[in-house]
């Protein structure tokens, strides 16, 4: 196989060149094989040479084609991504606004840098990706005890997970993996609706197998220590969606000192506390503040719009994707853990005044 990769690219008065691994060893008048150690990190060279070519290379706008460079390097090209499910939260990727945000900013990070994204196929075992060989795989949310992990790492799969793992690291080896701060971000939107009024804040959340909604209950139970306030936790299982919601926020409504705010760990289940307190003819935000973790169109477009925790998935996808590409290239170096900040979009659903 030829170390001669060609890219095309316009040049000049807009037709077609191509600018290949020759083109910039006869600009920095060095061999091919030169350039391409330098540009490959292989080889024993200066690191001013190294990043002389590389600069000419910038210059010239070479790019290596992304498929000869997987045929020399034996891989794929491929990365999976799937979402980690349970019995507890049985979902995927098309079921939430969120997952959808990440996918789509994943394929864009992928293919620029020369590979393609591969979307779960059907979940069994590890043939999450069905025959297609993947050279690693992006878990979303993992849950606990899922086999597919398992199946992963016996299988040799680099793995990044969005989310952690529950547990300590496999066989010794560190976990790579992409978060928000999710403990600090409950603590922020209770503080929000604290500061709004609230007095008795409840919290909806799905079953604590992922470790967000793991940190997600840990940050209020957190935050009602710290202010000496009741917990009133209701925790959803099965389907999550706004019926979900709507029962899980009739729980806390009939107990005898009812929340006047609640927050909910994913935006659907906020959507079924706005229908809940409609039904009981509560009038939000002035009776019942609503927030949601994850915004939605259907979040903005509610009535009244819901004030929502952001937790920028695209950001998320795009890190996870660039770590995975580490991991695959790094020849066991494991990257750091990437912790993604997160926000708040005030909307009329809290606007109650203090």
């Amino acid at each position: 196989m030829s170390s001669d990769w060609f890219y095309d690219l316009p040049v000049g008065d807009g037709s077609i060149g191509k600018i290949g691994i020759r083109d910039v060893a006869a600009a920095a008048d060095v061999s091919p094989t030169t350039v391409s150690h330098a540009l490959s990190g292989k080889g024993r060279l200066p690191d001013a040479t190294r990043r002389r070519i590389a600069a000419i290379a910038e210059e010239l706008g070479y790019r290596p084609n992304a498929n000869a460079r997987n045929l020399v390097s034996g891989k794929s090209g491929l990365l999976g991504i799937v979402v980690s499910s349970s019995k507890e939260t049985p979902f995927g990727l098309a079921d939430f606004d969120y997952f959808i945000q990440l996918l789509s900013a994943a394929t864009g990070a992928a293919v620029e840098r020369g590979r393609a994204l591969v979307v779960e196929g059907l979940r069994i075992g590890a043939d999450a990706f069905g025959q297609v060989d993947v050279d690693g795989a992006i878990v979303v949310d993992p849950v606990s005890d899922d086999p597919l992990l398992d199946a992963l790492d016996a299988a040799g799969v680099p793995v990044v997970t969005t989310g952690r793992r529950d547990g300590p690291p496999r066989d010794g080896r560190a976990d790579c993996w992409v978060d928000n701060d999710h403990v600090k971000a409950t603590e922020s939107i209770l503080t929000h609706l604290a500061e709004h009024g609230a007095d008795r804040i409840g919290l909806i959340s799905t079953s604590p197998v992922t470790s967000y909604t793991r940190d997600a209950i840990h940050g209020y139970e957190q935050w009602c220590e710290s202010r000496g306030q009741e917990r009133m936790i209701q925790v959803v299982e099965g389907p999550i969606n706004e019926g979900a919601g709507v029962r899980a926020a009739e729980q806390l409504l009939e107990m005898s000192r009812p929340p006047d705010a609640i927050y909910a760990t994913l935006d659907q289940l906020a959507l079924g506390v706005l229908l809940a307190a409609r039904a009981k003819g509560l009038n939000v935000p002035d009776d019942l503040m609503i927030a949601g973790c994850t915004d939605s169109q259907a979040s903005a477009w509610a009535e009244p719009p819901l004030t929502a925790v952001t937790l920028n998935p695209e950001a998320i996808g795009q890190a996870a994707v660039s770590s995975l590409i580490d991991l695959i290239d790094g020849n066991g170096t494991v990257p750091e853990p990437v912790i993604i900040p997160t926000g708040i979009i005030d909307r009329q659903s809290t606007a109650r005044a203090a």
